[in-house]
């Protein structure tokens, strides 16, 4: 920190000394006007004599300092002088104002006291703390009065910020709800110990929790109660309806070369008459077993209900097929062994996780096994894709598979926000790999290979020169990506759209939030409650039903009631249904007009 000024240096000793030379018992005439406000130690006092009072030699050898005596109007304004050294007298005033209306104290004593102290009166500081509490403090922060500005964190490392900030406004988006201020300063002080090239010698953050919680208020994040989740509220969202007009618009055009269901009553194939395309619909769903011990102790009939997520769970993941073949996909023993011929590592099974026999359908025990995430996910796919050209149903089809917009599923090779700015900086591909605006298949490194920064990543700044995006070379960080994600470099596909590639099949997917338009999503509901019926709440009784359960499923053939749905819901948006008017649909037109999410549906919401 830059040295104090002269006249700096001055007062804090004036103030400093006048905290040496104030008596022990000096009392001031305005103390009584405080009483309400000033904190005593009358009580703790009383308590302290009473615990020692058994004791007289203990009790007079202990001085019990008067803190009320010493304790008066001007020496709290001497401290909110040296506070307002540092700080400024608007930030001090609108913390004093808050602290003492937290703590119940009234408007007209609080007023009194800021004014005795030096502060500004409870009006203006009820607005700085309106301003604060609404998560705009640039302005409280904003002294407007001259004078020597020291730099700040971000004033030495800009380009820290920036991606401090990018990578709040991600956490934040999550669903998972489990961003702190202290991932944040963990963050920081990873990216520092990157950028400054040292070493982190002790377990301190370079940037404290409370200060990354400001840095939040600043950027424009509040902390509010979790009350509303946003799977509740992103259906009309703009770029959700964006997506789920494009997914419409796709497979009403085409419609004519998949397998539909007829509207009678009894539902039958309609058979496609262009070159017919198969439908494959992928989700995964956790099993919980809700298994409780079979005795109890139990006091005057008192026995508490427990929860249904309870116990072990088991999570399939599982495709169903829209082709008169079958719901779900499979070989035959004879087309499976054609394929480990094929592809010899279709036998090898992950300690993990595993495969049905002649099927990619696979389970995990939760917990005990780990959890399917992208690796997982895309060792399914390899193996489903590498499996679904040795079916003789599908012979002369095209496949395309329709996925859930999951974190786990849409993950790409690598996003904009992984670059640094300049030369040197973190970089995750070696190369850029892209089709550009005339359809030529184009790749840049994203190192250089020769001269002074030989083995060094070019950069965002170097890479936007070989993309042609011609950029002021101190333009920052945030807004060079902002720039940059518009090029075609930068919107690069996901690594399961890039798997499908390689075995020619085309993998879609569902717009978020959009469950309906996913009919294996029906699947689950109907197993589960098959399981529910059954089940004595036991690990083994549960992984015995579900198999029976998905045999019960394709005995009765809910599945083609489902992809007639499908083709209705995608029927109705495309007449310019709101998702509220689709819900009814899905749920047979009997959910009441309050309804705003499936997950909201009781059986009060039923009319």
């Amino acid at each position: 920190m830059p040295p104090k000024s002269k006249r700096q240096k001055q007062a804090q000793a004036v103030l400093l000394d006048r905290y040496k030379i104030c008596k022990k018992n000096q009392l001031l005439s305005e103390e009584d006007s405080f009483d309400a406000i000033i904190m005593t130690m009358k009580d703790d006092e009383k308590c302290y004599n009473s615990t020692t009072s058994s004791d007289d030699n203990d009790a007079s050898t202990i001085d019990v300092p008067d803190f009320k005596s010493r304790l008066d109007v001007h020496s709290i304004a001497d401290i909110f002088e040296l506070c307002n050294v540092e700080c400024g007298s608007r930030k001090i005033s609108t913390l004093l104002y808050m602290t003492l209306r937290y703590l119940g104290h009234k408007w007209r004593n609080i007023d009194l006291f800021l004014r005795s102290v030096g502060g500004y009166t409870c009006q203006v500081a009820h607005g700085y703390a309106e301003i604060f509490l609404n998560g705009d403090i640039s302005e409280l922060e904003s002294e407007k009065r001259g004078g020597k500005r020291f730099d700040s964190f971000y004033d030495l490392f800009p380009e820290l910020e920036d991606e401090a900030k990018s990578f709040a406004i991600e956490s934040c988006a999550k669903k998972s709800a489990d961003f702190t201020t202290h991932d944040l300063a963990k963050y920081i002080d990873t990216r520092y110990y990157d950028v400054t090239g040292t070493t982190k010698t002790n377990d301190a953050l370079i940037r404290s929790s409370e200060s990354c919680r400001l840095d939040l208020r600043r950027w424009g994040a509040r902390f509010l109660p979790n009350s509303q989740r946003p799977y509740f509220e992103g259906h009309e969202r703009d770029d959700i309806v964006k997506h789920r007009s494009e997914f419409v618009s796709y497979f009403l055009t085409r419609k004519d070369r998949y397998y539909t269901i007829s509207d009678d009553e009894q539902p039958k194939w309609n058979i496609p008459k262009q070159k017919p395309c198969v439908l494959i619909f992928h989700d995964e769903s956790t099993f919980k077993s809700g298994e409780v011990s079979a005795k109890r102790w139990v006091v005057d009939g008192r026995t508490p209900f427990f929860s249904k997520g309870s116990g072990r769970s088991h999570m399939i993941s599982d495709f169903l097929v829209q082709h008169p073949s079958g719901p779900f996909f499979s070989l035959s023993k004879k087309e499976y062994e054609e394929a480990v011929k094929r592809y010899p590592t279709l036998l090898s099974n992950s300690s993990s996780f595993t495969y049905d026999d002649y099927s990619a359908r696979s389970g995990i025990n939760v917990g005990q096994q780990g959890y399917f995430d992208n690796e997982t996910i895309l060792a399914q796919f390899e193996r489903l894709f590498q499996l679904l050209h040795f079916k003789k149903h599908f012979k002369n089809h095209e496949i395309e598979v329709v996925v859930d917009n999951a974190r786990t599923h849409s993950a790409r090779e690598y996003s904009i926000i992984d670059f640094g700015k300049k030369i040197g900086t973190r970089c995750p591909v070696d190369t850029i790999e892209y089709i550009d605006n005339k359809g030529n298949n184009v790749s840049i490194s994203c190192y250089f290979d020769s001269g002074l920064h030989k083995g060094k990543s070019k950069g965002l700044l170097q890479l936007a020169k070989e993309l042609h995006v011609h950029v002021d070379p101190t333009i920052k960080l945030l807004e060079l990506r902002k720039i940059l994600s518009d090029h075609p470099a930068f919107q690069n596909v996901s690594k399961l759209e890039n798997l499908g590639r390689k075995y020619n099949i085309k993998v879609i997917f569902v717009p978020k939030f959009h469950c309906e338009l996913n009919p294996i999503e029906g699947v689950w509901c109907y197993m589960k409650q098959y399981v529910r019926k059954m089940t004595d709440q036991t690990f083994p009784t549960m992984m015995r039903l579900i198999p029976e359960s998905q045999d019960n499923f394709v005995t009765k053939q809910v599945h083609l009631k489902l992809f007639r749905r499908f083709w209705q819901s995608l029927d109705a948006y495309q007449q310019g249904k709101s998702y509220g008017d689709v819900l009814k649909l899905f749920f047979s037109g009997r959910c009441n007009s309050t309804i705003i999410s499936h997950r909201k549906i009781t059986n009060s919401a039923i009319s």
